[in-house]
């Protein structure tokens, strides 16, 4: 009976962070998944560790560490020093007007209304939270940027 309870209750705190991290932005949730893991890896592995399991309680406690230490930082990896998550504002380098008005489907005559609407219609079916990518939805955004931008100049 104790058996039984203990599980419903783990499945009910796993159900309710689930619920939790389901309402939270994409990143925070990210980091917050690594921190509650991380917790948990370094509790299940000591627990192993001094259960008389340290075969396999130091490598699981060595790994949650690694997975803290990553939350800590925000998610960059260290090699890179860049987050995983893709967020990065794109760089104007590599797009020239002539590519940007046919990735937005626009004119050379195109103004500014032209443009955002455009960009707006393309989102719409690019953006990562209509299925699309970040990578796509980057170059949709830098594409109306660079044709903005000359319209300025």
């Amino acid at each position: 009976m104790t058996l039984i309870f203990g599980l419903v209750a783990v499945l009910g705190l796993l159900l309710g962070l689930g619920f939790v991290f389901s309402r939270m932005k994409t990143e925070t949730a990210a980091q917050s998944t690594r921190i509650t893991l991380g917790v948990i890896g370094v509790l299940a592995g000591l627990l192993l560790t001094l259960r008389g399991a340290g075969v396999l309680g130091v490598p699981i406690a060595g790994a949650a560490i690694g997975m803290l230490g990553i939350a800590m930082r925000g998610g960059r990896s260290k090699a890179g020093g860049q987050e995983r998550t893709g967020s990065r504002a794109p760089s104007q380098r590599g797009m020239d007007a002539g590519e940007a008005r046919e990735i937005l489907g626009v004119g050379k005559d195109a103004g500014e209304d032209e443009i955002r609407s455009a960009h707006r219609t393309l989102m719409k079916r690019v953006h990562p939270d209509a299925g699309g990518s970040d990578g796509l939805a980057s170059r949709v955004t830098l594409a109306r940027d660079v044709l903005l931008d000359a319209l300025k100049k």
